[in-house]
């Protein structure tokens, strides 16, 4: 199968995985090399991703050189991408879940390019100072608690585990993103 006769696949899956329908697994290549392939999302988010940094540059008030600020945050994208698998990879052996683990991180990678394609825009509205910071908390909250249900149906229903594991991985998910953003911004200072 082509690449983007896979990409599309792919994300016509994630968005059935949003609309709670696990028949949206169907979609997607769960081979080794689909695992692979399913970084590719990565590069799709990568455009808007940029436009989000370049805007914060621009707005921040961060009083770093932009190439540092290209530099260090082009890392932490490329670790944000690979940190939750490795670690899913052994807790998914913990669990005894590893013929699911493929699956996983298929479904799960696909669907972050749906994830940012709602959330991104939201965020760069936020930044240049079209939202108060009231109403900005507010919707934040609202897309970040749709985003961690989405991840919550995709971890539950590729990884089947029930509800509660699929709860406590998605709190993980959750630590180590902030994680990662503790120490960006801290190397941003």
């Amino acid at each position: 199968m082509a690449l983007s006769q896979e990409t599309t696949s792919a994300l016509y899956g994630a968005y059935r995985l949003a609309r709670a329908d696990a028949g949206g697994m169907a979609y997607f290549d769960t081979s080794v090399e689909g695992f692979w392939r399913s970084f590719f999302a990565a590069v799709l988010v990568a455009p808007l991703f940029g436009l989000f940094l370049a805007i914060r540059f621009n707005t921040g008030g961060l009083e770093v050189s932009g190439l540092r600020f290209a530099a260090v945050e082009i890392i932490a994208y490329v670790t944000a991408w690979v940190v939750f698998p490795l670690i899913m990879f052994h807790i998914c052996q913990a669990i005894e879940r590893e013929k699911q683990f493929i699956g996983y991180i298929v479904a799960y990678n696909w669907a972050s390019v749906w994830q940012n394609l709602i959330y991104l825009p939201f965020v760069m509205l936020s930044e240049l100072g079209y939202l108060s910071p009231a109403s900005g908390r507010a919707l934040g909250l609202a897309v970040l608690l749709l985003v961690l249900l989405y991840t919550w149906f995709i971890t539950k229903t590729a990884l089947r585990v029930t509800g509660i594991l699929a709860t406590g991985l998605v709190v993980l998910d959750f630590v180590v993103s902030i994680f990662l953003n503790t120490l960006t911004e801290g190397m941003l200072r």
